[in-house]
């Protein structure tokens, strides 16, 4: 009789353990599916004071700081940049950091741009498409500039 009860008692714990090892799978992939992103795009932007307004960042120039950057996915409309936190501000250093999140890496085409501060006006660019194809040069580290020049 105890040989059967042993034998019993481990095909209830065999099979428990079968059905928790198969929950607890089937749970994880749920969650993995319901994922926001698969990929994510990083770059950076750099605002600074364009003392002599040539457009590049010359030696002694400083950065400008609290300056709004956007980003905008206007190659489909995919990637939710709003919900990222966007738009930033420029530390003192005149940086801001992406890291947007990408569903599905998708392939996409993003726009950059700045609100230009009360009292400056830009000696740059002011708006930057991103290349799609800046996935092939993962390694290249992308910064984006803008400068202002005081009006003042």
């Amino acid at each position: 009789m105890s040989r059967l009860l042993e034998f019993l008692l481990g095909s209830i714990l065999i099979t428990v353990f079968t059905v928790a090892l198969m929950f607890f799978s089937v749970l994880q992939y749920v969650l993995r599916a319901g994922r926001v992103a698969d990929c994510a795009w990083q770059g950076s932007a750099r605002t600074w004071i364009d003392s002599n307004g040539d457009g590049r960042v010359n030696r002694g120039e400083p950065p400008l700081r609290g300056v709004e950057i956007h980003v905008d996915d206007i190659g489909n409309g995919l990637v939710a940049v709003d919900a990222a936190g966007w738009p930033a501000l420029t530390d003192k250093d005149g940086d801001v950091q992406f890291n947007i999140p990408m569903p599905g890496c998708s392939n996409t085409t993003f726009e950059i741009f700045v609100d230009i501060p009360e009292g400056y006006r830009l000696t740059t660019s002011p708006r930057i498409e991103v290349d799609p194809e800046v996935w092939g040069s993962l390694d290249a580290e992308r910064i984006y500039y803008f400068g202002f020049v005081s009006d003042r």
